[in-house]
């Protein structure tokens, strides 16, 4: 008898189409690991993909359970808000922030935002727009500031570079160390100082200085090994010859060819002043200060003194009278140029007035005679030191800042014209003038000696950067002095071969359209390839680069410092040290680059990282999770009342 075969079970394969039946949709998926079997998203179960199991699991008690619950729990579908839209308010937000930072304090934003809102209701970019005092100081100082930092480092890359260095007080008595790095900037294909950090000093110390500064180098990424100068002012504790900044630089972090840079405006303001001290008399420096004293704080001599001017000069109105200010460099010359050309109107208004002040009284006295002020101090700005000493006592710059003034004088200096002239149209006694031209010469010796003792000790390295301008550069014959440079700055011999052969070959290159400015020329050299597609003068511009770089006054600190007291005034005292940096570089950067809060263009990588969840105290590319609220941070931009109206609106008049 034959046995019948059994049928063959049939195999049902999952089918997409069964997600848009309305009895399974929204809870019907497919096994990722097996084609033949199906999961219901609600129960948990899996079950063979089959049509009746389908069914049958739709008609559990526990599944009818499962969709009743979802069902009371609907889901409300939002309309997002669109891409385009969300990118315009980005940008709008980085650009409001960027207006706070260079234009405004952070507590305007407030009613800014607002105030678009109310202008601009219309606007697809200020619809959503959600920026408060809160989240613009984190915007600037997790994402703005890190872009000017990172823009800033990336062009700095692996070159060399120098600082300039101060230390300065806040108006809440926080003492600041001001750092500029002076680099060669790529971008801009330019010799430029930009500012970097500013620095809470906890130890003033040479050691406390320096280690906080390689520390400072160190976390913005810039090898202490490329630093090759050092500019700063005359104090003890950066230039002093045993314990100073510059003494550790060099020898605890071998930096044996740093480069130490006094700043030449300190330098000569102190030689200015210590040979005014010891050569000209007391009563001159008094008369400038007391002439602007007399006029600063009284607006009813002002409009006395305008009186006699305007009927002296038919009309005209005085220029105000100057203040002598001891750390403003060489201030003393346009505060005795402005007294100098108002002479005649002070002293016939200090004549009128002298019965009545004891001061106006003395001031008066002392104009009476115009040799002492205008021939001494017509000196002090004209002479020079050649004029005291023999003929063949200083032939070149360096016999002359070398020379021993007081044993090469000239028994009979001539002081210039206009010290001559003077002398013989005053009608003096001989034994008086012969004391003013005595004071001249002491003058004379004293600044010469002053400006002796300010000199950077590798002077002769300085000297030989000479050789780098364009004129030099470019002549048919030039000796090998150039590797007495290229040794002063650390290079090695088969570098300083190199460069030598590049030095005498590179004459022999047409470098048309050229500028005679020795940085922009070398900036040129910079961009020169040859055939081969590689520039054949590149241990050459290396070397004139390292000696650009080297800074010659610490003024763009002291810029830095004055923009750092507008900013954190006394109104915004509470600032932190974090925000007055960010606010501090980005205004620097944005000066440097030429550009203004609305031509300054956001990457839109930048844009992306203003978020509704900056979190306080971290950058914007981390992982954060706490949502911005209205609130004001304890001591973190300024003060909760900033604007006075609402410090007046807080006082309580009645008790």
């Amino acid at each position: 008898m034959e046995v019948p075969l059994k049928k063959k079970a049939y195999s049902q394969k999952y089918r997409p189409e069964w997600e848009v039946m309305e009895e399974f949709k929204n809870w019907l998926r497919p096994v990722s690991n097996d084609q033949n079997k199906a999961i219901c998203l609600l129960c948990h179960t899996e079950m063979f993909a089959k049509l009746a199991d389908l069914s049958r699991h739709a008609e559990t008690k526990k599944h009818k359970n499962k969709c009743e619950a979802v069902s009371k729990n609907r889901q409300i579908c939002f309309e997002g808000v669109p891409k385009e839209n969300f990118s315009r308010c980005r940008k709008a937000q980085g650009k409001l922030a960027l207006f706070i930072t260079e234009h405004s304090s952070i507590s305007t934003i407030d009613h800014l935002t607002d105030l678009c809102k109310d202008i601009f209701p219309d606007s697809k970019a200020v619809i959503d727009l959600k920026l408060h005092r809160t989240k613009c100081t984190q915007v600037i100082n997790q994402v703005l500031a890190p872009h000017f930092k990172e823009e800033l480092l990336k062009d700095i890359g692996t070159q060399k570079y120098s600082i300039i260095l101060d230390e300065s007080t806040d108006i809440s008595v926080t003492k600041f160390k001001g750092i500029i790095v002076r680099y060669f900037s790529l971008t801009l294909n330019a010799v430029v100082s930009a500012f970097l950090s500013l620095e809470p000093v906890d130890k003033a110390d040479a050691n406390g200085l320096a280690t906080s500064l390689v520390k400072c180098l160190s976390s913005n990424n810039l090898p202490i090994a490329n630093l090759v100068g050092v500019g700063t002012d005359n104090a003890a504790v950066m230039t002093g010859q045993h314990n100073s900044v510059y003494e550790i630089l060099r020898t605890q972090y071998n930096l044996p060819n740093l480069i130490l840079i006094r700043c030449v405006c300190h330098s000569l303001q102190l030689a200015v002043s210590r040979a005014s001290e010891q050569t000209i008399p007391k009563h001159i420096e008094f008369l400038i200060r007391e002439t602007y004293k007399w006029f600063a704080l009284s607006a009813k001599r002002q409009k006395e003194y305008a009186e006699i001017y305007n009927l002296i000069n038919c009309g005209k109105q005085p220029l105000k009278i100057l203040k002598l200010c001891d750390t403003r460099w060489l201030s003393i010359e346009p505060a005795v140029a402005r007294i100098l050309n108002q002479w005649e109107e002070l002293k016939v208004h200090f004549e009128l007035t002298k019965d009545k002040c004891y001061t106006s009284d003395v001031l008066s006295r002392e104009n009476t005679d115009p040799v002492k002020l205008l021939s001494s101090l017509m000196n002090l700005f004209r002479s020079v030191v050649t004029r005291v000493l023999i003929p063949n006592a200083a032939v070149t710059d360096k016999d002359f800042l070398n020379v021993n003034v007081r044993n090469r004088l000239n028994p009979v200096p001539y002081l210039g014209y206009l010290f001559e002239n003077h002398a013989q149209r005053v009608n003096i006694p001989p034994e008086k003038l012969a004391g003013i031209r005595r004071s001249c010469i002491e003058f004379t010796i004293q600044l010469a000696i002053q400006i002796q003792n300010r000199l950077p000790t590798n002077y002769t390295a300085l000297e030989k950067m000479a050789l780098l301008s364009k004129e030099n550069t470019l002549k048919q014959v030039k000796d090998n002095t150039i590797t007495v440079l290229a040794k002063e700055f650390g290079f090695h011999d088969e570098k300083v071969d190199k460069i030598l052969t590049q030095w005498h070959g590179i004459q022999y290159i047409r470098w048309e359209n050229s500028s005679d400015d020795t940085v922009k020329f070398w900036a040129q050299v910079s961009r020169y390839k040859n055939a081969a597609g590689f520039n054949a003068f590149q241990d050459l511009v290396d070397l004139a680069i390292t000696a650009l770089l080297l800074p010659h006054s610490n003024a763009e600190v002291e810029r830095v410092f004055s923009v750092m007291n507008i900013v954190k005034s006394k109104i915004r005292n509470r600032m932190s040290a974090v925000t007055l940096n960010s606010i501090l570089l980005i205004r620097h950067q944005m000066r440097l680059l030429k550009k203004t809060c609305h031509t300054y263009e956001l990457p839109m990588n930048v844009l992306n990282k203003i978020t509704k969840t900056i979190k306080k105290g971290t950058s914007a590319g981390e992982s954060t999770s706490q949502t911005l609220t209205p609130e004001i941070p304890e001591n973190n931009d300024e003060t909760d009342h900033e604007n006075v109206t609402e410090l007046l609106n807080m006082v309580d008049f009645n008790n």
